[in-house]
């Protein structure tokens, strides 16, 4: 997965296309989390984004986005590390986490 990169302060939407071998995966009836921290060690998410927040309209196609807003942007530049975790309804429950992403939050420039 490509590194997702904002600018400090920036509000702005993200956009994930989940696939599998055969093509889109398709993410109906699924419950997704975004987490972000800045680095693996830490205790505290700087980012945390629940199911209720992601927009799942094209979650067939394998397509679902979220909201960050300017607030939750508006952390110190550099490299952080997150991950999209989904869980998939049924029994047993199936949990996938994606590959270790990075986010890279760049200095804004300010007057």
């Amino acid at each position: 997965m490509a590194a997702i990169s904002v600018k400090q302060g920036e509000a702005r939407a993200l956009t994930f296309t989940v696939t599998e071998a055969g093509g889109a995966k398709d993410l109906t009836g699924t419950s997704l989390a975004f987490k972000v921290k800045r680095r693996k060690s830490d205790a505290a998410f700087v980012i945390s984004k629940a199911d209720a927040d992601f927009d799942k309209s094209q979650g067939a196609a394998g397509v679902v986005s979220i909201f960050l807003g300017a607030l939750e942007t508006h952390q110190e530049p550099g490299t952080y590390v997150g991950e999209l975790i989904i869980t998939f309804p049924g029994s047993p429950v199936v949990i996938e986490k994606s590959l270790d992403l990075t986010m890279a939050i760049e200095e804004a420039v300010t007057n």
